[in-house]
């Protein structure tokens, strides 16, 4: 049981569908020792509403005989919470709750008593309303631990980063720059080998501007920026290729990962293709984390019709990275 990942789940905002799809995703099998950090009566109060009948055990995280994950148990690390809360509908006194657990499990993780944290949706409005600088767990994270977050969502064909993420458009083309983007091509090329496995992989490169510039006709970042860091990367040893027009390098084969420049340009695309079944992984942080793909759905709580798809893919995902980790140590530039 030593190599056993433990793995901690915080389900955000308690109001949206975060208590909805924990209460749904242990059906599945998972080779890990799986810990909610929450509060234990919020989710027997959700149990209740979705009329699951299941054993909401109180566990101690840090507890070293933590049993497997199982169908008929969920184990949780109780946060204390006074707050009564009605679903779907987001309230600021909510938010001590979310950041507390956030807090439990990145601590928990930058001092190895778990490896891995799998991250439900939150409403950020609420915690920025609160008080909270909040523009993404991304950024909250790597504010706690230190490191270059890098966001990647991803499905079973598809890979993509992003330069830029929860920022004002206005805010992206000074950030386009040629350390920047050596940066993270550098980041992304070792945690893909060392994360998932992927020896000398692919990085194609989203222009900027429409049709990557056209020469320098429509914008002038790929042909000053873009185009001569790949060239020198390539030099370096790494397979990157591009810019790409954004408009079709989602249309071609064999792209391996694609940077895109910022969060609009490519979300919207990967979540077209496969919305509910993406998982968000964070590159570039000193600690695994995963997170899903979809917002807290307020209209849907409490109705059972949540999608547990892309929590369960969190997850997998989360445990075959610590696999990887503990068991193989791939080549890197």
């Amino acid at each position: 049981m030593k190599n056993i990942p433990k793995i901690l789940i915080t389900p955000g905002e308690p109001s949206g569908i975060g208590f909805d799809i924990l209460l749904e995703v242990f059906k599945y099998r998972y080779q890990a020792k799986i810990v909610s950090i929450t509060n234990i009566e919020l989710l027997k109060e959700r149990a209740r509403i979705l009329k699951k009948k299941i054993n909401i055990v109180e566990v101690d995280l840090n507890e070293n005989n933590l049993p497997l994950s199982n169908a008929k148990n969920i184990y949780v690390h109780n946060v204390k919470n006074k707050r009564k809360v009605n679903i779907g509908k987001p309230n600021i006194f909510h938010v001590p709750l979310i950041l507390k657990s956030l807090n439990i499990a990145i601590d928990s993780c930058l001092n190895n008593k778990a490896d891995a944290m799998v991250t439900g949706p939150v409403q950020k409005n609420i915690i920025m309303e609160y008080g909270e600088k909040f523009s993404g767990h991304t950024e909250y994270i790597a504010n706690r631990t230190g490191g270059t977050p890098i966001m990647m969502l991803h499905t079973k064909n598809l890979k993509i980063a992003l330069l830029t993420t929860h920022i004002p458009l206005s805010k992206v083309s000074r950030l386009v720059s040629k350390k920047r983007i050596k940066n993270y091509i550098q980041i992304i090329d070792k945690n893909l080998q060392e994360k998932f496995g992927i020896k000398d992989p692919k990085i194609s490169i989203c222009g900027l501007n429409p049709h990557a510039g056209e020469n320098g006709y429509i914008g002038t970042e790929e042909k000053n920026i873009i185009l001569p860091i790949i060239k020198d990367m390539q030099n370096k040893g790494y397979n990157v290729h591009g810019p790409y027009s954004a408009d079709t390098i989602f249309t071609k084969k064999n792209t391996g990962l694609i940077l895109a420049m910022y969060h609009d340009q490519a979300l919207p695309v990967i979540k077209t293709l496969g919305f509910g079944k993406i998982v968000n992984t964070t590159l570039g942080l000193p600690i695994i984390r995963t997170s899903v793909d979809h917002g807290t759905a307020l209209d849907i709580v409490g109705t059972g019709k949540a999608d547990e798809e892309s929590l369960k893919n969190a997850i997998k995902t989360s445990i075959s990275i610590i696999n990887k980790k503990n068991v193989k140590k791939y080549y890197t530039k």
